[in-house]
């Protein structure tokens, strides 16, 4: 049950951070022109920085036990609550941010 609890916290935190990257990468040309610089495409740039998320927030949890017990990472009730809040968070974000470009061309 640890590290299922564990993976949760890891991947709320994962997609947190991507949906912002996403956001930034909408509302940036220089932004997505850099993550295009890094792999050739903006969503493989993207993508690949995603599992990296993962893999080192998985890994930091897993390791840390004082980090474990800071972020309550063995309450899984409150990891997918907030792993639901913050994914429609995000999708309202992201889907706000496409209204406001589509209504300004």
């Amino acid at each position: 049950m640890k590290e299922s609890a564990t993976f949760i916290a890891a991947a709320v935190i994962t997609i947190f951070l991507t949906g912002c990257i996403i956001i930034t990468h909408d509302l940036s040309t220089g932004f997505r022109q850099s993550l295009a610089e890094l792999t050739g495409h903006h969503w493989m740039s993207v993508s690949i920085i995603t599992i990296i998320l993962f893999v080192l927030f998985s890994g930091l949890l897993l390791g840390s036990k004082s980090v474990r017990k800071s972020l309550r990472v063995y309450d899984a009730g409150l990891w997918s609550t907030a792993l639901m809040v913050v994914t429609l968070i995000l999708i309202l974000g992201i889907l706000a941010e496409l209204t406001v470009r589509f209504l300004m061309e």
